[in-house]
């Protein structure tokens, strides 16, 4: 083991104590409660327990933003969804958001920019109002 790593062990633990002073390894083989020395309470984890939480906010920002962008496809009425998704999809893999962090990307602009260059998969409410009414529409 390098020398290195191990006085930076050591120098941590200098700078932290337990939060109970009786504190036997046995009793608490699975989890710590530590204090530095700011009195910052920190906590030492297995860390299958961290992969699992780590994982589970992953499934989670993806599921938010899966919801974010369903939400934002269906405000411009797609004829068939399916269809719709996997174009968005595509643009964001291969057109200019690809770059982008997903947090970065204004989900409303990207699928008006897919309206926009694919109109063909999205309803067009002009045609389903009267003649007279989708003219005022066009005036406004």
């Amino acid at each position: 083991m390098d020398e290195n790593i191990i006085q930076q062990i050591k120098d941590l633990s200098k700078q932290i104590s337990f939060q109970s002073e009786n504190f036997e390894l046995e009793d608490h083989k699975n989890s710590f409660v530590l204090e530095d020395k700011d009195n910052n309470l920190h906590t030492v984890v297995p860390i299958e327990v961290l992969t699992k939480c780590l994982i589970a906010l992953k499934d989670a920002r993806e599921e938010n933003f899966k919801l974010k962008l369903e939400k934002a496809i269906w405000k411009y009425v797609p004829i068939d969804f399916g269809d719709t998704w996997t174009v968005v999809m595509n643009e964001l893999e291969n057109g200019p958001y690809k770059s982008k962090k997903l947090s970065e990307i204004n989900l409303n602009s990207l699928v008006k920019n897919v309206k926009l260059k694919y109109p063909n998969l999205f309803l067009n409410m002009d045609d389903f109002l009267p003649s007279n009414i989708a003219e005022i529409r066009n005036i406004g």
